[in-house]
């Protein structure tokens, strides 16, 4: 996966597609080449190294977003920083040009591209680290009256406050978003392994009807040939052939017993449940 994606990516969402592509792929290869893994111990373990590997993409990503983030800003205050340090904002009228030239910086910004995941944080808290000297320049601006400098620091902490709130609305989002992820990896993996044991059901069934048949020949050879005997004591073993093959063809129970233990491992049982009602169409055999 990490040479199909650049970090940091635009959003969220553009890495749990790709991650779920990537995903889809490896569990095909996996299900295609499984054997002897009656407990589903080996899928276990890939279940758990594709949720690992997600993790550590989705950090790596954040870490890449906020890197760029603090390496951009840190190029557009340059001018904002030295007008602090030279004292241009201190004088009458300072205030105002502060934050015109703040509102620049904040333009300039957004106009970068591929700030990645943490863009808003990355910019919210250098805000917040200004705020201090914001308030600072304000306050002795000789230029403004007390009712205006009240009404200016009201402003910013309203701004502040709008910008706090739009920042936990996007955490909300993303949350839901690898919730999301999170269901629709469980249901690529029910509908794989569900497909994987429908192909085994079929192979084994029709082993199993070779079987018969050629049994049921052997019968009725022995029955030809004159040896009833030998050709009855066959009926034990052809009847206990058929009861398999019908309970193969008609038995959904083990799978689904079997999908529900494999996945458990990642969400726990009491949430597997409420996920398992969500993609409850998953559940129906052919």
């Amino acid at each position: 996966m990490a040479q199909r994606v650049s970090f940091p990516t635009d959003t969220l969402q553009e890495l749990l597609d790709l991650h779920a592509a990537c995903e889809k792929e490896a569990i095909a290869i996996f299900m295609e080449h499984s054997f002897k893994d009656d407990n589903h111990g080996f899928q276990k373990n890939l279940v758990e190294i594709i949720k690992d590997k997600q993790d550590k993409i989705l950090l790596q990503n954040e870490e890449a977003s906020v890197k760029f983030c603090q390496e951009k800003l840190e190029q557009l205050s340059k001018s904002l920083m030295e007008g602090i340090s030279a004292g241009i904002f201190s004088v009458p009228g300072g205030h105002k040009l502060y934050m015109e030239t703040k509102e620049r910086l904040e333009q300039d910004y957004w106009k970068v591209p591929r700030k990645g995941v943490k863009a808003h944080e990355v910019l919210q808290r250098f805000l917040q680290s200004q705020a201090a000297t914001e308030n600072s320049i304000l306050q002795a601006d000789k230029a403004l009256t007390d009712g205006e400098k009240a009404m200016a620091a009201e402003r910013a902490k309203k701004e502040a406050a709008e910008k706090e709130q739009e920042l936990m609305k996007q955490k909300l989002q993303e949350q839901q978003q690898q919730m999301e992820a999170q269901k629709r990896s469980l249901e690529e993996n029910i509908l794989q392994l569900k497909e994987k044991m429908e192909r085994d059901r079929e192979t084994i069934i029709r082993e199993q009807n070779m079987i018969l048949e050629h049994k049921l020949k052997v019968q009725e050879d022995l029955l030809r040939e004159g040896f009833k005997k030998k050709s009855e004591e066959m009926n034990a073993e052809i009847n206990h052939l058929r009861n398999m093959i019908d309970t193969a063809q008609n038995d959904n129970t083990s799978w689904i017993e079997k999908a529900i233990d494999v996945f458990s491992i990642l969400v726990g049982p009491g949430k597997l449940f409420r996920i398992v009602q969500g993609i409850g169409s998953l559940f129906k055999w052919k």
